[in-house]
């Protein structure tokens, strides 16, 4: 039998363990604007750490994170608020916008999740995770042994993710002897743009760009947040400080996209990856208007022919993916999953699994 082509498409619940979503998201939006504010107001001071330089540029940016969540249950999700704003050219908010999707997303995921609860009851409370488990199993079994050298993904899986997060790429990150920062995880499992914001063989590909990372002032593409300790309370109000006045905010409109946007290098990257997918496993993903569009262009269509469809997520239903008119081939096979204790790995992917040790050298996408 020959060896299946897998994409995974994922949506925001795929995160739900580690990253806030939908409704819950304006919440933490003023949650961390709270804590940063406490964090400089007037006589705090973490040992040698003196916040009084810092105490403007951190309310301001506190400020503008409130109004964001604001403004996102006042339209009703932060997708809808930046709709309106491109629609009426309002391109200085955008771009700020984004700017803030990206530090939030970021200090969120490297610091503020912390303690922090997702569901409580009566018996137990749960909470947030740095990376949501799920992931670690899942690129467990994607990832192969090779002789004296890093370990691969093996060849013939890919990722689209409609999400901002880098929760895929830090599970990644944990597999390798020493855990890599996401600059060196781009050099083995690629994930970025090139510095021209080109998308070519990417491995992981954010339709709607990921979060921490920007064009900076030498025109390279480069994290925002540098290093671990930049994500430590102080390093944290010491890099906004840094990072927060108007003449950044566009910078990260080379990673931080909508629908909207001219995607056409990264579309073009998914519609072939997506064009030679054999298993398409769409996870938490609720096919949200504003990306229909490029859903469509993206699942419809003669070019796919898909012969198997996994659709896992609690609010699953066959009648979304109807919108799309897929293609099928042969004799397809189409399941619904509401289960998500762990990410689906397909069946047919074992029986490879053992002749991959002779080589990683699969056929590519």
């Amino acid at each position: 039998m020959a060896e299946k082509k897998i994409t995974y498409l994922f949506g925001a619940g795929a995160s739900y363990y580690a990253v806030p979503i939908l409704n819950g998201l304006s919440d933490k939006f003023r949650l961390v604007a709270k804590e940063l504010k406490q964090s400089v107001s007037a006589g705090s001071r973490y040992g040698s750490f003196d916040t009084k330089p810092y105490r403007n540029t951190i309310f301001e940016f506190s400020r503008d994170l409130e109004h964001l969540a604001e403004m996102s249950e006042q339209y009703g999700t932060l997708d809808t608020y930046a709709k309106k704003l491109d629609l009426n050219a309002e391109n200085e908010s955008l771009q700020k916008l984004k700017f803030l999707v990206s530090i939030f997303f970021t200090i969120w995921q490297g610091h503020f999740h912390k303690k922090e609860v997702i569901e409580e009851n009566k018996n137990q409370k749960l909470f947030y995770n740095d990376i949501d488990s799920r992931y670690k199993s899942l690129v467990a079994n994607y990832l192969i042994k090779a002789s004296n050298a890093a370990p691969k993904l093996d060849n013939n899986v890919r990722f689209l993710s409609w999400n901002y997060d880098n929760q895929l790429e830090s599970a990644f990150s944990l597999f390798f002897k020493s855990r890599l920062n996401l600059t060196e995880l781009n050099e083995q499992i690629k994930f970025l743009p090139n510095n021209e914001s080109k998308f070519q063989n990417n491995e992981i590909l954010h339709l709607n760009g990921v979060s921490n990372f920007w064009i900076n002032d030498s025109q390279i593409l480069d994290r925002i947040f540098q290093q671990d300790d930049e994500l430590s309370n102080n390093g944290i109000v010491r890099r906004i400080a840094e990072l927060y006045n108007p003449s950044n905010f566009s910078k990260c409109l080379s990673l931080i996209n909508y629908a909207w946007d001219d995607n056409s290098s990264k579309l073009k990257e998914a519609t072939r990856i997506l064009k030679q997918t054999d298993i398409l496993i769409i996870i938490g993903y609720s096919f949200p208007t504003f990306n229909r569009a490029i859903d469509s262009k993206l699942l419809s269509g003669h070019d796919n022919t898909f012969e198997k469809i996994i659709y896992q997520d609690p609010n699953a239903s066959e009648e979304l993916l109807e919108l799309f008119h897929i293609n099928f081939v042969g004799k397809s096979d189409f399941r619904i999953l509401k289960q998500v204790d762990q990410f689906h790995i397909p069946p047919e992917y074992f029986p490879q699994g053992r002749k991959r040790k002779r080589s990683i050298k699969a056929q590519g996408y």
